[in-house]
């Protein structure tokens, strides 16, 4: 059963090796994945799937970020414990997934960074106190109480240390 599955997982990386030399050398087939991306993109079944898919993906990810014990359950953490072991076993798959990544956000950064740059500098922006100070506490958690409460002793201290040797001097 191993054997089958490291056969496909090479098989797989060998076409994905092979896609990419065609995508880099030939004119022909960077021109038929463009026309077929942009016939999917175009495509309003396809964009109404892919927002959906989008907004569910976004939801689940906010749900486990608040709830880091349910990102590990059911069915998609049971997935996520699978693909660790993978990649632990598989350490080409792990550098190929690697790379891609990396080149990836590369990509995104080069074509897209400026324009995240000013949509999070807008979206934050247009924050008001209420909002900033609760968009903290949910990213902090209970540690800000610690940090509200450090400040004012230390602070308190500081005051009272000036205060000290203002009476003094």
């Amino acid at each position: 059963m191993e054997d089958i599955r490291s056969e496909r997982i090479a098989k797989a990386e060998e076409g994905l090796a092979q896609l990419a030399v065609k995508l880099r050398n030939d004119p022909d087939t960077r021109a038929k994945v463009e026309e077929w991306k942009n016939e999917m993109v175009a495509n309003e079944a396809v964009s109404n799937w892919l927002g959906e898919v989008w907004e569910k993906s976004r939801a689940g990810l906010l749900k486990g970020a608040r709830d880091p014990d349910a990102a590990l359950a059911g069915k998609f953490g049971e997935a996520l414990r699978q693909l660790g072991e993978t990649l632990q076993k598989e350490p080409r798959l792990a550098r190929a997934i690697n790379q891609f990544a990396r080149r990836a956000a590369a990509g995104i950064v080069a074509s897209y960074g400026s324009g995240i740059v000013k949509l999070v500098s807008e979206t934050v922006r247009a924050w008001d106190a209420g909002t900033v100070t609760e968009r903290l506490e949910a990213a902090v958690g209970r540690d800000l109480q610690y940090i509200r409460i450090n400040g004012t002793i230390v602070g308190g201290l500081v005051g009272l240390a000036i205060h000290a040797i203002e009476v003094v001097t």
